[in-house]
């Protein structure tokens, strides 16, 4: 998923100059509002917060996160034995897989450092008094401050077993603006859209409740109308369907994105804003590293009709052409 960079799919481009499909000319024909959609503030807005552990070699935990909308996230210490590895995976190369590196991490790229953890402890939580929570199905958070407010350890404490007492710190974050505050907050992903333009001009648009029927209606009209079609390349298409798909998504004010899968697997990484005034996002599966090409990306973030679309996709330019294709997820507010 790269926004805006080039060089991708000039094949694509050359079979959709060739081929006989409706078009429209305008560049976004899906008029929804545009970001004038409106979003009630979270639940636990206030109580939102980041809190990461300070020596990590003595806890089994690396960091816990409240999130606004309710949710806990609480992922493990990189020095816990046994700690958890990557999911192999097959790498897949059609035109739909390539389009998929923000929510689909672990199928298209399988060389980049995600999490996709069962040792990620995520669920719902409620505030039970002041700086005391429980954490539904983990155990019960409470957060130690000083006389001027500073956070200076947590205690967590598990069902049939002591409070562990850690030191640890909030993290500091300077993401809060009108785009934010829409944004962070848990998401369903609702429907799917595919799209491919050449000058502009829409030359496929393909709408599916969910990411298997968008496989099957790429799949058929790619064999309609690529002249070049390659069966072998879609050898794979039913495993495609029955893959982990991304069902929910959030996002923090302290750089967090999370996806949660079909499988009730994890996947844990960091975005910033790249140019929040356009709606670009940039995330990465790598936390140090926002400039590398296989573990760093962009993605186009538009709410319309109080719903979040966000679109990961290829841009190209070549001889006074341009070209486009795209994948829109559009998600609902979960609540």
């Amino acid at each position: 998923m790269k926004v805006l960079n080039v060089g991708k799919y000039a094949a694509m481009a050359a079979l959709l100059m060739g081929t006989m499909v409706a078009c429209s000319d305008d560049d976004d024909d899906d008029n929804g509002g545009g970001n004038n959609s409106q979003f009630e503030t979270p639940k636990y807005e206030g109580e939102a917060a980041k809190y990461v552990i300070d020596d990590q070699r003595t806890s089994p935990y690396k960091s816990i996160e409240l999130t606004a909308s309710g949710n806990f996230i609480i992922q493990p210490s990189e020095y816990v034995n046994n700690a958890p590895q990557k999911v192999p995976v097959a790498s897949k190369k059609n035109m739909l897989q390539r389009l998929a590196g923000m929510m689909n991490a672990h199928i298209s790229m399988p060389e980049t450092r995600y999490e996709v953890y069962s040792l990620i402890a995520y669920g719902k939580y409620t505030k039970t008094g002041e700086n005391h929570y429980n954490l539904e199905g983990f155990g019960t958070l409470t957060i130690n401050k000083d006389a001027n407010g500073t956070v200076r350890s947590i205690v967590l404490t598990t069902a049939g077993k002591h409070p562990e007492e850690y030191t640890a710190h909030r993290q500091n974050t300077n993401i809060n603006s009108d785009m934010s505050n829409k944004l962070c907050r848990t998401w369903c992903i609702e429907s799917y859209r595919y799209y491919a333009k050449i000058n502009g001009k829409t030359y496929v648009d393909l709408a599916a409740d969910t990411f298997a029927e968008m496989i099957t209606k790429m799949y058929n009209w790619s064999k309609k109308n690529d002249p070049d079609f390659d069966e072998s390349e879609w050898d794979d298409m039913e495993d495609m369907k029955n893959d982990p798909t991304p069902e929910n998504v959030i996002f923090t004010k302290t750089g967090t994105y999370i996806v949660l899968y079909s499988n009730k697997q994890l996947a844990v990484s960091t975005w910033i804003w790249q140019d929040e005034k356009n709606g670009i996002l940039r995330y990465s599966w790598n936390p140090d590293n926002f400039n590398d090409y296989d573990e760093a990306g962009d993605v186009k973030i538009e709410f319309k009709n109080n719903r979040l679309h966000l679109t990961e996709g290829d841009f190209d330019y070549e001889d006074g052409e341009s070209y486009e294709e795209g994948l829109t997820y559009i998600m609902t507010e979960v609540k």
